[in-house]
């Protein structure tokens, strides 16, 4: 019956797998199991080397889809491993209902089919929460396991580190076996030697691992806010509402009422540590939507307890239970209306080859956001042309000084980058870039809307703004010539998102 539900998961995972690389990291993941190179801090070897070793298994066909067909299977093991779990405990009705409610968590499923080290982290988390049961003659062997997944899954992702604690209970009175496992959390760790291997300096393994780019310790110091009471209570509160949304509110109805067990409070704990503390611990301000979209991810690991603790309630309710069950499988598609699609999705591939078509071979461009460096990066790597192009991200360089040692070439462009943030002297537009020096002929703009542009979900939005920023861009450069934008390139980008760009 698991296989089953596996396979039927992944089918529709498989389905709707991404055809191209999606947005923001996946770009950079993705070059990273491709040439099993180190991926921003911190690097993340683990997608690094498993990733290169399922491109070599499964060797033709596009890579990006490939790697998605990857975040499937993991996707469709973890929802495995909770059935199963739900399962032993409470019969195969209410694991259908876990793993149905976790398969289409609306907030969460595109993480499942897209190149991306997310799905891999349910997968280590369930797998977890899975081995702490079962019986006595086998206690030791899986508590070596839980450590080896343990290690292997925080050199996957370091936030698997928040729910440890709640292992301990979880084992209960076993929860001595677990020492067996430290020796084999220490094997699970080894990955991280890659990044020494590879960058060929112990110093700058390490601070790669640290994040120390970002602040160690930081999820990202660009957005962090200062704390006060104040914005903690509310990061508290939006976290919470996040993670009632992102699993539904009939699981995490049924999931409280298990509270008052002991095995349902140690995930519970587990579940508030990787997502409530996590979250409030980035200092984010929820108002703005790039900070709310990049703590998403956070709340994988609470939804999957939460599908899990609600399939077992659901036995509770004795001869309504597979009517809670199918209920728990269904309302996932109340509210937020899942869509497990993105076979359609070339926005992110697609916009990246339209600043690498308007950058002629060999010349330079400066980029700013994780899309456009990311995704140009792996054009340059998977389609190569006659001369390679110099790609500089801007939150690497000092823009005016890299903009200043190229004065006087040809084929220098600038992306994403606001006017008031370069010269505008000397800058002219030109599609979505803008060049340096005399004006040249700008490259067509081609641009493939997904569904998921229609339904503005937030890699969409990546896109969106993108595109109106670079019209934005252009449209103020002219107006500082002296010239006129066309009524057609003044898109404003506020028009799109009030909440982030509040251009003036």
């Amino acid at each position: 019956m698991t296989a089953l539900v596996f396979l039927a998961v992944f089918g529709v995972y498989l389905h709707g797998a991404s055809p191209a690389v999606a947005a923001r990291d996946a770009a950079d993941m993705a070059a990273t199991a491709f040439n099993m190179g180190v991926a921003h801090p911190p690097g993340y070897p683990l997608y690094s080397l498993l990733g290169h070793l399922w491109l070599a298994v499964l060797s033709a066909g596009n890579p990006a889809y490939r790697l998605a067909v990857l975040s499937a299977l993991a996707g469709a093991g973890a929802c495995a491993f909770v059935f199963s779990a739900v399962c032993r405990r409470a019969g195969a009705w209410s694991g259908f209902g876990a793993a149905a409610a976790l398969a289409f968590s609306a907030p969460l499923l595109k993480f499942y089919l897209i190149q991306e080290k997310y799905s891999l982290h349910a997968l280590f988390a369930a797998a977890l929460i899975w081995l702490a049961e079962g019986d006595e003659a086998s206690e030791t062997r899986r508590a070596r396991l839980s450590g080896l997944v343990a290690g292997l899954g925080l050199v996957n992702h370091q936030s698997l580190l928040f729910f440890l604690p709640a292992l301990p209970l979880l084992w209960g009175s076993r929860r001595r076996a677990l020492l067996a496992g430290v020796p084999w959390l220490a094997l699970g760790l080894t990955p991280y030697a890659f990044l020494w291997v590879r960058l060929g300096s112990l110093s700058e393994a390490i601070s790669v691992a640290l994040r120390s780019r970002y602040g160690a310790g930081t999820l990202s110091a660009q957005l962090a806010q200062t704390f006060s009471p104040a914005g903690a209570a509310v990061l508290l509160g939006w976290s919470l509402k996040s993670w009632v949304l992102a699993a539904g509110v009939p699981a995490a109805v049924l999931a409280l009422y298990m509270a008052r067990e002991t095995r349902a409070r140690g995930l519970l704990l587990g579940a508030l540590l990787s997502g409530p503390l996590f979250v409030l611990l980035s200092r984010f301000d929820p108002a703005n939507w790039v900070a709310r979209s990049v703590l998403e991810p956070a709340f994988l690991v609470p939804a999957l307890v939460t599908a899990l603790l609600a399939g077992e309630a659901a036995a509770r309710l004795g001869r309504w239970t597979p009517a809670a069950a199918l209920f728990l499988a269904v309302s996932p598609f109340v509210p937020g209306a899942p869509v497990p699609e993105r076979r359609d999705d070339f926005l992110a591939h697609d916009y990246a080859r339209n600043l690498r078509r308007a950058v002629p071979p060999g010349g330079s461009v400066l980029v700013a956001g994780d899309t456009a460096l990311f995704g140009l990066r792996w054009l340059e790597l998977t389609s190569a042309r006659s001369a390679p192009i110099e790609i500089a991200g801007a939150g690497l360089v000092e823009p005016r000084a890299w903009l200043a040692a190229r004065a006087g070439r040809a084929g220098v462009f600038v992306a994403g980058l606001a006017p008031g943030v370069l010269p505008s002297d000397g800058l002219t537009p030109a599609g979505l870039v803008q060049r340096l020096g005399k004006i040249g002929p700008a490259a067509p703009v081609i641009l493939r809307r997904s569904s998921s542009w229609r339904r503005d979900e937030s890699y969409a939005r990546d896109a969106k703004l993108a595109y109106a920023f670079a019209a934005w861009s252009s449209a103020r450069l002219l107006e500082a010539r002296g010239g006129q934008a066309p009524e057609t390139l003044d898109l404003t980008a506020a028009a799109l998102d009030p909440e982030d760009y509040r251009l003036e």
